[in-house]
């Protein structure tokens, strides 16, 4: 995490807010960008779209009451893959929301996507599927998590570009196992 400092006060702000997010609704942050989220070429480098999609991810976590569920439990988010569409790049001073939204999930993996969005016009889409895992490394399944949290919501359907992540990070994992017996 190179936003830090930025991470931090998302942190607190998170945890002073009275109003929680349901699992199925959606977190804006806003941030401006700043001359060293910049790169040689005078605009937003593409590593920071991650870094901010990483404080959406932490932000929702935190509002959404999944934080303290997690905490309990020994549970944490495992990133398994991450697509990244850019159609308009963010440039020093400008100002731009992420807006964060859980877009579904099935038994292994949960979606998030996050879209940057300056003066109501998206800039940039960051795809991230994740899985949940255990300190106790019990299996947890996305499932367990919104129903820790209280809701009785049933994933929507998951979009196509989702559907295509799952299916790499399956056929990757599958690899691994295959080239790596011993890590079964």
């Amino acid at each position: 995490m190179n936003l830090f400092f930025r991470m931090i006060l998302i942190f607190i702000k998170a945890s002073l807010r009275k109003v929680s997010v349901d699992v199925l609704g959606e977190t804006t942050l806003k941030f401006r960008v700043w001359l060293t989220d910049q790169d040689m070429f005078a605009h937003m480098t593409n590593s920071r779209y991650m870094s901010f999609s990483d404080l959406g991810t932490i932000n929702f976590i935190m509002r959404s009451s999944c934080w303290s569920e997690m905490r309990k439990r020994g549970w944490y988010p495992v990133i398994c893959a991450q697509s990244m569409t850019v159609s308009r790049m963010l440039k020093f001073p400008q100002s731009f929301d992420v807006r964060t939204k859980l877009v579904g999930w099935n038994d292994t993996y949960v979606g998030i996507s996050h879209t940057f969005e300056r003066n109501g016009r998206t800039h940039a889409q960051v795809n991230v599927l994740a899985r949940f895992a255990s300190s106790d490394r019990t299996r947890v399944t996305p499932q367990d998590m919104i129903e820790a949290v209280g809701s009785t919501a049933q994933s929507p359907e998951i979009p196509r570009v989702f559907q295509q992540l799952m299916e790499e990070a399956d056929s990757a994992c599958a690899a691994s196992q295959k080239n790596n017996p011993k890590n079964n």
